[in-house]
């Protein structure tokens, strides 16, 4: 809980000091508390609609660890892991916020983030072979799952 509010509250500095819109997925449970979210966080837009839907109006994911960055990534998003407690990495992920064409960058200081989400702003082509399969499932479930079950 109390890693989620400090979250908020850099986002919510983060979003006044750059002009970003971060939009907040909270947990379908917590949905009670969005509406003292908002008045505590009035930066922050906080929504109860489906990911599907929210990610198709997104050009970045920001998590920490939740099953969000596989929709992201299979929704050709990419992700920003940002971990301010440096506890472990969700997936590969690359360092070097720099390197364009990255899927999925871990980050894990406020100035990096903001880096890293000006840096993906500027480009839309980003490399998911390495997070997703990119053939159509018949295929895949012939070329990898029948190989993992022999």
């Amino acid at each position: 809980y109390y890693e989620f509010i400090r979250n908020l509250k850099l986002f919510e500095a983060i979003a006044k000091e750059n002009n970003f819109n971060f939009i907040i997925k909270v947990h379908p449970s917590e949905n009670k508390c969005i509406k003292m979210l908002q008045e505590i966080f009035p930066s922050l837009i906080f929504s109860k609609k489906k990911i599907e839907y929210l990610l198709k109006k997104s050009f970045v994911t920001i998590s920490f660890s939740s099953t969000a960055i596989e929709d992201s990534l299979n929704s050709c998003v990419p992700v920003i892991l940002f971990d301010q407690w440096k506890r472990y990495q969700h997936c590969e992920a690359e360092v070097d916020f720099s390197k364009i064409e990255e899927a999925v960058y871990y980050v894990n200081k406020k100035e990096d983030l903001i880096k890293c989400i000006k840096n993906i702003k500027k480009y839309n082509k980003f490399n998911f072979e390495k997070y997703i399969y990119t053939e159509d499932f018949e295929n895949n479930i012939k070329n990898h799952l029948f190989s993992l079950i022999k």
